[in-house]
């Protein structure tokens, strides 16, 4: 059931990608990681979102990954790594959660805000939580039911 719904999203996102306007050279594919592109489960990656991934790095999308794991400085390198583990290298921006900020809702609200404010034109944002996608995201793609 739950393979059903990446699948859905992984269409939806490439065609999101493919019809994008194309004169525009600033489009930026946002993602969450935990239970979006990596199962927390099984510490593996989640073939579908993966596929939406590598599909926005060959057509020429920026993405973007913003994730609620705080930004300690053991958590930010043992994520680069566990990223770069699972062939995930050529996104452009990473954010993680200051410490400060313990409402992940705020958070990923104003990362996306920010997003924005760095240039980028976001096509969509994809995520297991409705927090995840949304305002200053592009088109919302929930992986939550």
């Amino acid at each position: 059931m739950k393979n059903d719904i990446y699948l859905q999203k992984m269409i939806e996102g490439k065609e999101i990608i493919d019809n994008r306007n194309k004169h525009i050279t600033n489009h930026v594919a946002i993602f969450d990681i935990d239970d979006t592109i990596l199962d927390t489960h099984t510490n593996l990656i989640i073939h579908p979102i993966f596929s939406l991934y590598m599909h926005a790095l060959m057509q020429h999308v920026y993405t973007v990954f913003i994730t609620a794991r705080e930004a300690t400085p053991e958590n930010m390198k043992k994520t680069v790594k566990q990223l770069q583990k699972l062939g995930i290298k050529g996104y452009d921006l990473l954010y993680f959660r200051p410490s400060h900020l313990k409402d992940v809702k705020e958070y990923k609200l104003f990362a996306r805000k920010n997003v924005m404010e760095c240039g980028y034109t976001p096509l969509f944002s994809i995520g297991d939580m409705e927090w995840d996608a949304g305002e200053y995201g592009g088109i919302p793609l929930y992986l939550c039911q």
